[in-house]
């Protein structure tokens, strides 16, 4: 009896990401994660007294959280148009 072996075929996993893509990604998760819970304590501890102090924190934190969702936005389209504009001039 011979033995044979049959390799199955190399699958492609789609297309190639650009690394910076991936970088923008990491880079804004970092900024979604940290930026508003240093905001929220530094807030509460230096800017605002009071009953409210908390309140406050939180609310400056959410404000700091939309802006950085706002930033990944304008990004992704401010890459994307540059993209299609690359892609009008190849053609």
């Amino acid at each position: 009896m011979s033995s044979s072996t049959v390799q199955a075929p190399i699958k492609d996993s789609g297309p190639e990401v650009p690394r910076f893509v991936v970088f923008k990604l990491y880079l804004h998760t970092l900024l979604m994660v940290f930026l508003p819970l240093g905001t929220y304590f530094f807030t509460a501890k230096y800017c605002f007294e009071g009953e409210f102090k908390t309140t406050y924190a939180a609310l400056s934190a959410a404000g700091i959280a939309n802006v950085v969702l706002l930033s990944f936005i304008i990004t992704a389209f401010v890459e994307d148009s540059s993209v299609q504009t690359k892609d009008k001039k190849t053609e």
